[in-house]
């Protein structure tokens, strides 16, 4: 994968029949990767390590209603109290 201007992390990486695939820790499971699932693997990452966010308050591929439309976002970052903050 190609290098990202964030910082170098390690990630638990797999390689099955050619097909590569790396642990979501938010999901708990391994999926495919891609070069989306790259960049978000590292944004979370960056969360939690240089900005402090709490894994636990961090969720990724999570379908929320906005405005009355059901929508899937990438990652959210919750507060405490449950609340999308991010």
């Amino acid at each position: 994968m190609v290098q990202l201007n964030l910082p170098a992390y390690s990630f638990n990486i797999k390689k099955e029949k050619d097909k590569y695939f790396i642990f979501d820790q938010m999901r708990k499971k391994y999926v495919s990767l891609t070069p989306e699932e790259w960049v978000r693997q590292h944004f979370v990452e960056f969360l939690a390590d240089k900005k402090k966010y709490p894994k636990s308050l961090i969720a990724n591929e999570i379908s929320i209603v906005f405005n009355g439309l059901k929508k899937r976002c990438d990652t959210l970052v919750y507060n405490k109290k449950g609340e999308i903050v991010l």
